[in-house]
């Protein structure tokens, strides 16, 4: 997942993230990596990914045994016509996102789940939290998690021994026009039922691709970057992304992370007496195998609200002597 942190409450903590690492070289949590000129060197381990087959290279047969669900009622089409224009104008919706969004609070519920054979919930925790986004830069979104008094979350204030996954924000970022030459795309088919969305497939190119994440715990130095392909469903009129699908680009064995699938959707919100429109993610399902066990996290956000900071100055008069 594009913009992702993994808190585990237990006794030795361990985090996984897909950080921001900022042209200035500085790591910032729950943020894509965004990756300097200098730090685009192909490695062997790049080499070998970029002999993988991704989404972008399977057959329709192969696509429709990989995503059952997901493509369901997709028309999957052979001549790819539409990809130009729909990546130019997705392109510019996240741009506008990126540049005009102003900093919100919302509620938000999430479900963590640590699962058993047969999807079994073994153990669960429902927490609620409020959460605050914005945009910084570019590729940079300040976001985080409070309790119902504003005070930050410590790991070690995290009930039970699953993980809370957060940085949802930013996860249209690999179709921003700046970040598109560092992913593969393909047009796969639009939907035969309304909302008739055209569907793109993305898979991110190793050793190009300027967005990566990091997989970072305490026992792992340096972090291990990640790479992305996944789905978006577009919107025909307003060419906006109303539903995503990330997955690692590869398992990542060495790290025991060996399957990674984000599920986002989205929902429109509107803020101020303009009344401008933003697409936000409304609910959100994270499942993953780390270490052996499996893991499912569901975030649902309500009642999103600009944030605002209120002061009030009082003004006296000076006090006057009164004449004898």
């Amino acid at each position: 997942m594009l913009s992702f942190n993994i808190l585990q409450s237990a006794k030795s903590t361990i985090s996984l993230l897909a950080a921001l690492l900022s042209a200035c070289g500085a790591m910032c949590a729950a943020a894509p990596c965004v990756l300097t000129a200098a730090d685009q060197e192909v490695r062997p381990a790049d080499l070998a990914l970029a002999r993988t087959r991704t989404i972008i290279d399977l057959t329709n047969e192969e696509l429709l045994q990989e995503y059952p669900d997901d493509l369901a009622g997709v028309e999957l089409d052979k001549e790819h016509q539409p990809l130009t224009q729909l990546l130019a104008a997705a392109g510019e919706k996240v741009a506008a996102l990126f540049r005009e969004y102003p900093k919100t609070t919302s509620k938000e519920r999430v479900r963590r789940e640590v699962l058993g054979r047969g999807d079994h919930v073994d153990e669960s925790v429902t927490e609620d939290y409020y959460y605050s986004a914005y945009p910084r830069e570019l590729s940079l979104w300040e976001e985080a998690r409070t309790d119902s008094k504003g005070r930050p979350l410590p790991p070690e204030r995290l009930r039970g021994s699953s993980m809370l996954t957060s940085g949802f924000a930013s996860a249209g970022i690999f179709f921003h026009p700046i970040h598109q030459p560092g992913s593969s795309y393909r047009y796969l088919g639009r939907q035969s039922a309304e909302p008739y969305c055209h569907v793109i497939a993305f898979a991110q190119r190793p050793g190009i691709a300027q967005v990566t994440g990091s997989f970072l715990s305490n026992s792992l130095l340096p972090p291990t970057q990640l790479l992305y392909q996944g789905m978006v469903w577009i919107d025909p009129k307003s060419y906006q992304i109303l539903r995503m699908r990330m997955d690692l680009l590869e398992p990542m064995p060495e790290v025991m992370l060996y399957r990674q699938t984000t599920e986002i959707s989205f929902t429109e919100v509107r803020f101020g007496a303009t009344g401008q429109a933003f697409w936000v993610p409304q609910e959100v399902v994270v499942s993953m195998e780390f270490g052996g066990r499996r893991y499912r996290n569901r975030h649902r956000y309500s009642d999103h609200q600009v944030f605002m900071v209120e002061t009030q100055e009082k003004i006296e008069l000076p006090k006057v002597k009164k004449c004898p």
